[in-house]
């Protein structure tokens, strides 16, 4: 099932996010995206949360700032669907394009990305903190609007 994600729900998402990510956000960067009515949305399967999406929605631009699917249900389409879902509730209220940034390394959401049909824009030099240093950023955009 996917959702609206809930304030209740932090600390379901918080022990995801500290579970998968290398460098996972803290409590208060979730508050902060609460408090500036980030767009969100849960994906549950048997009414237990395994994923969720963060947005922030400016004027037409949704920037994807976290995605999440539990290790258990990875690689089996949750991502995806969860991302669907997202794109369409921000297109919905008034978004026309799409920005994220991934890991260089994260070869898997790239190609869901591609998949998806983001498009490679630029890099963000050592924008992600690693156990040894730093990682670069993928920038890529999806146009939401309909080509007639």
């Amino acid at each position: 099932m996917l959702r609206k994600l809930f304030r209740s729900d932090l600390e379901k998402i918080l022990k995801i996010e500290n579970a998968v990510h290398i460098s996972p956000w803290n409590e208060d960067t979730f508050k902060t995206c609460f408090q500036a009515a980030c767009p969100g949305w849960v994906i549950e399967v048997d009414n237990d949360i395994i994923g969720f999406i963060i947005t922030s929605l400016r004027v037409d631009e949704c920037h994807i700032l976290n995605v999440c699917i539990t290790h258990q249900y990875q690689h089996q389409g949750y991502g995806r669907k969860l991302l669907e879902y997202a794109l369409d509730g921000v297109k919905r209220q008034g978004a026309t394009i799409a920005y994220l940034e991934v890991r260089r390394s994260n070869l898997r959401a790239i190609s869901l990305y591609r998949k998806m049909g983001f498009k490679l824009i630029g890099e963000r030099k050592e924008y992600y903190p690693t156990v040894a240093g730093h990682e670069d950023a993928l920038v890529f955009a999806k146009s939401l609007q309909v080509v007639i």
